[in-house]
């Protein structure tokens, strides 16, 4: 029969392989977590001690809560800035000829006029949004 200690030896090896199988979709969690109940499992199995088990296993996963999970958060989080035309999507503009699904027609965003289509009929002095940007049409939808 296993003992507490290869308990959590076994449970924190086996989080840590179910992270590989998800892939990093859980953000490195479960390898962390299972890292912690290593730890545990092993500085508890040095003094057989159930107490520094549970100890060291509560005590190293708090720390990694508090302190840790945002640090990995932070490093792990791309942030996807848009950057020169594509810019342009989300922004509001003004049709200044008509736009339907089988013609594109010409939107006013800010001092620029761009050519625009969409997969509804939008007419003059009507406000849509930039869903997307096709070469340089936008594709845009009533806002």
């Amino acid at each position: 029969m296993f003992s507490i200690h290869q308990i959590f030896v076994i449970a924190g090896l086996l989080l840590a392989l179910v992270e590989l199988v998800l892939g990093v979709a859980t953000g490195f969690d479960l390898v962390i977590m299972g890292t912690v109940l290593i730890l545990g499992g092993f500085i508890g199995g040095l003094f057989n001690n159930l107490y520094l088990t549970l100890g060291a296993s509560i005590t190293l996963g708090i720390l990694y809560l508090f302190f840790g999970r945002s640090f990995i958060k932070k490093k792990l989080i791309v942030i996807t800035k848009h950057t020169n035309i594509d810019k342009l999507i989300g922004d509001t503009g003004v049709v200044i000829r008509s736009i339907t699904p089988d013609t594109a027609g010409m939107v006013r965003l800010g001092d620029e006029d761009w050519r625009a289509s969409s997969s509804e009929i939008i007419y003059e002095k009507e406000k849509v949004e930039v869903l997307n940007i096709e070469g340089v049409t936008l594709i845009v939808k009533k806002k």
